[in-house]
C-alpha cells in the first residue's frame, strides 16, 4: 500500500501543478487554437490557471510519482483528469471576476464556467503541436516532481 503524502507535500505537489497550468495556459494564450482569440488576457489567464491547476494538485498529488509501470500508468491517467478539473476552476474562477457581484454569482461562474475551461483546453491541445508539447511535458515534469517528494518521505 502506498503511502499517502503528508500535508507539506501535498502543498508542494499544488505548486507544482500551479506552475505546470500556468505553464500550459501561458501557451494556449501564445500560441493556442482556434479559440486562442477569445481567451481573457494573459494575466488572467495565469490567475485563474495558478489558483485552479493548485487546488487541483494539492487535491490530486496522491496520483502521481508512483514507482515503475504503475506509476506511469496512474500519470497517464491522472494528468488529464487534473487537467480537466484545473481547467474548470479555473474558468469558473475568471467567470466569478468578471461578474459585477463576485460572490454572489460564484456557483453560477463555477458551473457555467468549467465547461469551458475543459474546450479552451482541448482546443489548445489538439490544434497547437507547441500546447500539446508543453501539456506532455508539464505532465512529465509533475510525475517526476511528485516520485522526487515520495522519494523524500522514503
Amino acid at each position: 500500500m502506498m503511502a499517502l503524502f503528508p500535508m507539506f507535500q501535498r502543498v508542494r505537489c499544488g505548486v507544482l501543478m500551479a506552475l505546470a497550468g500556468g505553464a500550459v495556459a501561458q501557451a494556449m494564450t501564445l500560441w493556442g487554437g482556434d479559440l486562442a482569440r477569445f481567451l481573457p488576457p494573459l494575466s488572467v489567464m495565469l490567475c485563474a490557471a495558478f489558483v485552479g491547476a493548485g487546488v487541483t494538485g494539492f487535491i490530486l498529488a496522491d496520483a502521481f510519482g508512483r514507482r515503475g509501470w504503475g506509476g506511469i500508468v496512474w500519470t497517464v491517467l491522472a494528468w488529464p483528469l487534473a487537467t480537466a478539473m484545473g481547467a474548470s476552476l479555473g474558468a469558473g474562477l475568471v467567470g466569478t471576476v468578471s461578474s459585477p457581484e463576485p460572490l454572489a454569482s460564484l456557483p453560477e461562474a463555477l458551473t457555467t464556467g468549467a465547461p469551458l475551461g475543459w474546450m479552451a483546453v482541448t482546443d489548445g491541445i489538439t490544434s497547437s503541436p507547441a500546447v500539446a508539447l508543453i501539456w506532455v511535458v508539464c505532465g512529465l515534469a509533475m510525475h517526476h516532481g511528485a516520485l522526487a517528494e515520495r522519494a523524500a518521505t522514503s
